[in-house]
């Protein structure tokens, strides 16, 4: 008997066209989903040849940092010609304008690209399952490997097949030496011990020697403690003295509120009179002055009252492969966002409790982090229960709490120890998964909002005068 003919039965491999053609098509119309759809597929798993090096035209555009949400179809379809031929040798004549046409009018709905990638990973896999079910068939009649032998690599194969779509889960414990070196070595030869992402806030760097990749940290308060404010003051901090890429997520605080308490602080003019505008010559000046301050600072703010996990990922992903690159991502707050659609639907239709969705926000905002290897600081609302409590709040006390206080790798807690001095705060650090936790003390002025450390004093600076 004939052994299994991969050739002769091509036609009858696994394949989905249409879906194929469907996510091209979406990313054309639409490329808000862009990162997702990376994220999902890969153009290997394409089984149209033409189809695939489409695919990675696009991937390829997108590495080189070519902003085609800003970019007319004409013009995407132009560069993704230009860029099929450079990387495929495909000619004008195969991708001629009908060829795109016909990919346009086969999309049905934009929000159902990631179904199409789910049918497309499922083809592929179906096909990569063929061609290790035909190799195994060949070796056992052709006599050469031994039956373990050939099971063992059968075996590898389907493991590697399965786990990620054939990338290695697992590395072993000698990979991990030289990365734990180049770490020691980066902390010796910085000077203050500050190897991660510096706040300029003294203890807060002491205790963490700043915020670390891939860290989840959260910032949990009740609401009027300074949650927004003491993240702003972090965000203008690291976006200002270290030439930082900062992408702030406000879903309760539009972009101009967010940007007159950064003024305020800045130009030292109390954040009231800005609003009523009653300001003095003095005043003005220095506002005016201080506007300077956020010349090219690379200090990005994203209002929407909605945001989704694949929001989250998506907009994050943009930034990070643009120029601007990405360093810190803040998200005002946790408890604001929802998961989403897909994954609803990958939840038996939704989830059984608010609790439930939220940890796996959670879940998700700490892989990011993982994925894009920057620390992420989630805002985060405490229990009612903490302000009727007499001493500082617990990581109990956070919203939700289970899967958050197991995420995050810092759990910071904002606390006003005394009633009598308002301007007294205490900075908690309750969880500190790698490193001590402790206590800062810092000095708030409402009116300015601006946190400084305790023993600071808060004269107008020079810069602004």
């Amino acid at each position: 008997m004939a052994g299994f003919n991969l050739k002769s039965a091509d036609e009858r491999m696994p394949h989905d066209i249409e879906a194929e053609k469907a996510v091209i098509g979406c990313l054309l119309q639409d490329n808000s989903t862009i990162e997702e759809v990376f994220a999902t597929i890969t153009s290997d798993m394409f089984y149209s040849r033409t189809l695939k090096a489409v695919f990675s035209s696009i991937g390829e555009l997108r590495r080189e940092g070519v902003d085609i949400d800003k970019i007319t179809i004409n013009d995407k379809v132009n560069s993704i010609k230009a860029k099929a031929k450079e990387l495929e040798g495909y000619t004008e004549e195969t991708l001629d304008d009908q060829f795109f046409i016909d990919i346009l009018n086969g999309v049905v709905y934009a929000t159902n690209v990631i179904s199409y990638c789910n049918i497309i990973k499922d083809k592929y896999l179906l096909r990569q399952s063929i061609k290790i079910a035909s190799d195994i068939i060949d070796n056992c009649r052709s006599g050469i490997k031994s039956a373990k032998d050939i099971c063992d690599d059968a075996q590898d194969r389907y493991f590697n097949l399965g786990a990620n779509n054939g990338s290695k889960i697992y590395r072993r414990a000698e990979d991990f030496i030289q990365p734990i070196f180049n770490e020691i070595e980066l902390a010796a030869s910085t000077p203050d011990g500050i190897t991660g992402v510096a706040t300029e806030y003294g203890q807060l760097d002491s205790i963490t020697a700043g915020f670390q990749n891939s860290d989840m940290i959260v910032l949990a308060a009740r609401p009027g403690m300074g949650k927004t404010t003491f993240a702003l003051n972090l965000a203008y901090n690291i976006v200002s003295r270290k030439d930082k890429s900062v992408l702030f997520f406000s879903l309760e605080m539009g972009g101009e509120q967010l940007v007159k308490r950064i003024l305020s602080s800045l130009s030292f003019v109390p954040s009231h009179k800005i609003r009523s505008g009653k300001l003095s010559d003095d005043e003005m000046n220095r506002l005016v002055v201080s506007t300077s301050l956020l010349d090219d600072k690379k200090l990005f703010i994203r209002d929407s009252t909605k945001l989704t996990i694949a929001d989250l990922r998506n907009e994050c992903m943009k930034l990070k492969h643009s120029k601007d690159g990405l360093d810190i991502v803040f998200i005002d707050y946790l408890q604001l966002m929802e998961a989403g659609e897909n994954y609803r639907s990958g939840n038996k239709g939704g989830f059984a409790s608010r609790q439930e969705e939220v940890s796996a926000i959670s879940r998700n905002i700490k892989a990011l982090a993982k994925e894009l290897n920057i620390p992420i600081i989630a805002m985060s609302q405490l229990h009612r229960e903490a302000e009727n409590r007499s001493g500082p709040p617990q990581l109990s006390d956070l919203r939700e709490s289970g899967a958050i206080e197991q995420d995050a790798d810092i759990v910071m807690l904002i606390h006003r120890p005394d009633k009598e001095d308002p301007q007294k705060v205490d900075v908690i650090l309750a969880k500190h998964r790698n490193g001590s936790t402790g206590t800062v003390n810092l000095r708030f002025d409402k009116e300015t909002t601006r946190f400084v450390e305790w023993d600071r004093r808060t004269e107008i600076p020079s810069n602004v005068k």
